[in-house]
C-alpha cells in the first residue's frame, strides 16, 4: 500500500511539474530555442521537431507576407522547404553508411520522408492553436513570437544548408530517388 501511495505522490509531483513547464513554454518569446545551433541538438527526434517548427513558422510568415511582398514570401516559403529537407536528413544522417545499398537506404528513408510532411503540419496546427488562444488582442504578441522564431531559424541556415547539400549528394549518387512529376 505504501508503494502505491508513493507512486501516486510521485505522479502528482510529475503532473504539477509538467503543468509548470507547459505554462513556461507558452510564455517563451519564440517557438524554438536558439541557445545552441540546431545541428548540435543530440536527440534526433528533438532536432527534427525543431526543423518542423521552422518549416511551419516559415509557412506562416510566408502567408502573412504574401499580399504585400510576394517575392519575399516566396523566398520564405523556399526556406520552409529547406527546413523540411533538414528535418528528414536529421533523422537519417547518423545511420548513413558509405556502403549503404539502395534497398537499405529506401528502408531508412521511408519514415523520414513521411515526417517531412507530417511533422511540420502538426507544428503548424499547434502554432495556429496558440494564435487562436491569443485571439485578436494577442495578435501583436503572436506576430512577435513568429518573427522571433523565424529569426532563430534563419540563424540556423548554415546547418540547414549542410543537410540540403547532403540530400543533394544522395540524389546525385542515385540513392535518393526523386519523385516523378
Amino acid at each position: 500500500m505504501r508503494i502505491l501511495e508513493t507512486k501516486i505522490k510521485l505522479l502528482a509531483v510529475m503532473i504539477s511539474l509538467l503543468g509548470i513547464s507547459l505554462a513556461s513554454a507558452a510564455d517563451r518569446p519564440a517557438y524554438v530555442d536558439g541557445s545552441i545551433p540546431f545541428v548540435e541538438i543530440k536527440d534526433v527526434d528533438r532536432q527534427a521537431e525543431t526543423w518542423a517548427i521552422c518549416a511551419a513558422s516559415y509557412d506562416i510568415m510566408s502567408t502573412i507576407m504574401e499580399p504585400k511582398a510576394p517575392d519575399r514570401a516566396k523566398q520564405i516559403a523556399d526556406l520552409g522547404n529547406g527546413a523540411r529537407v533538414a528535418l528528414g536528413m536529421s533523422l537519417v544522417i547518423n545511420d548513413l553508411q558509405p556502403d549503404i545499398s539502395q534497398e537499405q537506404f529506401n528502408t531508412l528513408w521511408e519514415e523520414p520522408s513521411l515526417a517531412m510532411t507530417e511533422l511540420p503540419q502538426n507544428q503548424l496546427y499547434s502554432i495556429l492553436a496558440d494564435a487562436e488562444k491569443l485571439g485578436t488582442e494577442g495578435a501583436e504578441a503572436f506576430g512577435k513570437k513568429i518573427n522571433a522564431t523565424v529569426v532563430i531559424c534563419i540563424n540556423n541556415l548554415r546547418g540547414q544548408q549542410m543537410y540540403i547539400d547532403t540530400w543533394s549528394q544522395l540524389a546525385e549518387s542515385g540513392l535518393l530517388q526523386m519523385p516523378q512529376n
